[in-house]
């Protein structure tokens, strides 16, 4: 049965005293906040006013997010990442836990060395234009961070590009923590986002929707971790909804990195990756590379930092990474590339197909 593996950044297993504590404050370690729930999972917070039976173990708080960062299928498996905090997280605070990972994507990225980059998170785009063929076409996409260097720009030339009054371009530049400075009579913005462009995706697992019988859904699983530790069940993976999402967005943001001049990484973690190679055609271990291509995926893993009796840190930091990287597709070998994560890996034999549609009742008879 699947149980909550980390529990607001603590391994569930290894529960103690600073966890706990921790618990109360319901605070993510990894953003050095309150846990937000992922970004992704208001529905599964719990209004505490009416839960006496939860409320001392979140003194001082009306409501809370239900913070699990991971989930173990089965007892001696790998745990999979719920949560994209738990993966990457550039909102830190004084967060340090994952400066492996932060170290990692910077070195694979190939940014300049010894430079200054901002980061924006959740920026959205939703444009229209025409493509070579006069064609309207449409961009409707949320990149998870958009890393960015910097150039001087003046409020003049910013307010032509965004279509603004000066004075809204300079409360704007203001208000977003930008740099102004005035010289020779002219208002300039010293940190203007410009080349080089680093998009970086971050594709965690899914949970299927659980059983409210037996306590699976992800809400009550996490009321009962925090009353009993791990005495609790846990919702399963949805495995194949999250490869839905990330085959439908992969060669998209992928492309656009490279129209921009730029790059894009995805964050994932080892055991997805294995299930991409397992059920699409395309086998991610043949794309290990120490350089970036069209498509790049960087991936980590617990490795043996999942087995409790070999945790040395309190707070688990992912440093076991591999880096793949390819071409889209590639005419030299009958365009096998990442596009292959598309295609089927295996179809099934047609005697499948029998079997279940015996096993299974018709819904009516057709004629035609």
């Amino acid at each position: 049965m699947s149980k909550i593996f980390e529990l607001f950044g603590y391994p569930l297993e290894t529960w103690n005293e600073q966890a706990r504590k921790n618990c109360q404050n319901a605070h993510c370690p990894f953003m050095d906040s309150e846990c937000d729930g992922g970004g992704n999972r208001y529905l599964s917070g719990i209004d505490l006013e009416n839960r006496k039976d939860l409320q001392q173990y979140f003194p001082n708080k009306s409501s809370v997010q239900s913070g699990i960062c991971s989930l173990r299928p089965k007892t001696g498996e790998q745990p999979w990442i719920v949560c994209p905090r738990r993966l990457l997280s550039l909102k830190k605070g004084n967060a340090h836990h994952q400066d492996a990972t932060i170290i990692k994507l910077i070195q694979t990225s190939n940014l300049p060395k010894n430079s200054v980059f901002r980061a924006w998170s959740e920026v959205k785009m939703k444009v229209s234009g025409e493509n070579e063929e006069e064609e309207i076409k449409s961009f409707d996409y949320t990149f998870d961070y958009v890393l960015s260097g910097f150039t001087r720009k003046s409020i003049a030339q910013i307010a032509t590009l965004i279509d603004r009054s000066e004075a809204m371009t300079q409360k704007i530049a203001q208000v977003n923590g930008y740099t102004l400075a005035q010289r020779n009579g002219t208002m300039w913005v010293d940190d203007f986002p410009s080349d080089p462009i680093l998009i970086v995706e971050i594709m965690t697992s899914s949970t299927s929707g659980g059983d409210k019988k037996k306590r699976t859904q992800i809400s009550m699983a996490f009321e009962d971790a925090v009353k009993n530790g791990n005495q609790h069940n846990g919702p399963g993976i949805n495995y194949r909804q999250v490869w839905a999402r990330m085959v439908s967005q992969l060669i998209v943001k992928s492309q656009v990195g490279i129209a921009w001049g730029g790059k894009t990484i995805w964050l994932l973690q080892d055991v997805l990756v294995n299930y991409i190679s397992q059920s699409t055609a395309l086998n991610l271990e043949n794309y290990l590379s120490e350089q970036a291509s069209e498509v790049n995926i960087l991936a980590f893993g617990y490795g043996i930092k999942s087995d409790p009796t070999k945790q040395k840190e309190q707070i688990i930091e992912l440093t076991d990474s591999k880096f793949y990287a390819g071409l889209i597709s590639n005419a030299q070998t009958n365009n096998a590339g990442f596009i292959d994560i598309v295609k089927i890996g295996a179809p099934p034999p047609k005697e499948k197909l029998w079997k279940a549609l015996f096993l299974k009742k018709s819904v009516t008879m057709l004629k035609t």
